[in-house]
């Protein structure tokens, strides 16, 4: 195995909520189950992939930050890739650093043979295939794939190069590249079902992860950090942490809502004191920020539209989810077959509304009182015609936060 890549401080970026978290608490289970598959990929010389389903503001790139930490500590190549890497040979090689060994290919090699006999003879060498990259070394490699849900899309992959995009899933899932190398993706809650639209329906066991809200310990630690570490808050900040986790609900981006840089603004203007007149500048300001990220993730949709959603979620009490089918049956009466399930799939795709354990539920609880507050009416209408099949959520062991 070749030398251990050091990893450095991650670099700081223009968006503070998303990349490398700064402070980063939980997530042990899911991170030791990481560990294993590369330790296991390693001894078989083959490998798969290792999914990571999540609703915006999760945690996901966060979390794809502290795998990359643990590959690189153990030696293996890492690779950003976008999806169209997955079937365009140029983007794989400059992802992996190679893009100079691409273009020299690409070029044609004119044989001076026209002037002796009249006409040209042209040999232009074929550029490598994505199997045949992938293939070309024999160091580990881990290939990190982000907003995966974009294989989903219309058009992703072009119809040309569906084939090849099958191809290339298939033998890094089956581990096929006689190399160890995982695919490590992570995106919303539709990425499964785009993987399955290219033949990836299951998963090794514990390589399929459900991403949900941080534990109690963990967001009080991520917290607490934020405030003592970058905010230099003196004394006990338990007041504080408990006001703000109250807030946050676990939901990572919503902890940096309240944390950075409304906590650690006030903080520094304070000196330090964790006043309880600060504490409320800091509580609206979050909640400013949180409220400007529900609008931005409803923005492509009508107020008419907003409405029927708050009224649909509204129905249900906020622990138990909707069957898909009472949702296109609810929608369906105010905008027809075709449009409610545009709808349906603009929902998921702005993480709106996120399947987790087969229901489908709007993710985070300060989001669903958002939407029923601002647009829900106040007498609600049930239609007879559909039925609310109030089950109750079922725990499956070692999935959800997986803290």
């Amino acid at each position: 195995m070749r030398e251990s890549q050091p990893f450095t401080d991650p670099p700081i970026t223009a968006a503070f909520d998303r990349g490398p978290a700064r402070y980063f608490h939980g997530r042990k289970q899911i991170l030791r189950d990481f560990g294993e598959l590369l330790e296991r990929s390693t001894q078989a010389r083959g490998g798969t992939t290792f999914l990571i389903q999540g609703a915006p503001g999760a945690g996901k790139s966060a979390l794809l930050s502290e795998c990359e930490k643990l590959a690189k500590s153990a030696g293996w190549k890492v690779a950003d890739i976008g999806v169209g890497a997955l079937w365009d040979s140029g983007k794989l090689l400059d992802a992996l650093g190679l893009g100079d060994r691409f273009k020299v290919t690409e070029k044609s090699i004119q044989f001076g043979l026209k002037n002796i006999f009249g006409w040209g003879y042209k040999n232009t060498r074929p550029p490598p295939t994505v199997n045949n990259i992938l293939k070309g070394d024999r160091q580990p490699l881990l290939l990190i794939l982000d907003e995966a849900n974009a294989l989903g899309g219309d058009g992703v992959p072009p119809t040309n190069q569906r084939a090849n995009t099958i191809e290339v899933l298939g033998a890094i899932h089956n581990g096929k590249l006689g190399r160890p190398a995982v695919l490590l993706a992570a995106g919303l809650g539709t990425t499964a079902k785009a993987f399955e639209s290219l033949k990836i329906s299951r998963f090794a066991r514990n390589c399929f992860v459900e991403l949900g809200a941080l534990s109690k310990e963990a967001e009080r630690a991520v917290i607490q950090d934020w405030l003592k570490k970058e905010g230099g808050a003196k004394g006990d900040p338990a007041v504080w942490m408990d006001a703000i986790a109250r807030e946050a609900h676990g939901w990572p981006q919503h902890i940096l809502s309240y944390v950075d840089p409304a906590a650690v603004d006030q903080l520094k203007a304070d000196g330090g004191s964790m006043t309880a007149g600060g504490l409320r500048n800091v509580l609206e300001a979050g909640q400013d920020i949180r409220s400007a990220y529900y609008e931005q993730r409803t923005r492509d949709f009508s107020w008419k539209q907003r409405r029927s959603l708050a009224e649909l979620i509204l129905r249900v009490p906020a622990e138990h989810g909707l069957d898909e089918e009472d949702i296109l049956e609810s929608l369906t009466q105010e905008y027809g077959p075709e449009k409610s399930k545009d709808l349906f799939r603009d929902a998921l795709d702005r993480g709106i509304i996120h399947k987790q354990e087969g229901r489908y539920a709007v993710p985070i609880p300060s989001m669903r009182r958002w939407l029923i507050s601002n647009y829900a009416r106040e007498t609600i209408e049930i239609p007879h015609s559909m039925p609310v099949r109030q089950v109750p959520r079922q725990r499956n062991p070692g999935q959800g936060s997986r803290d």
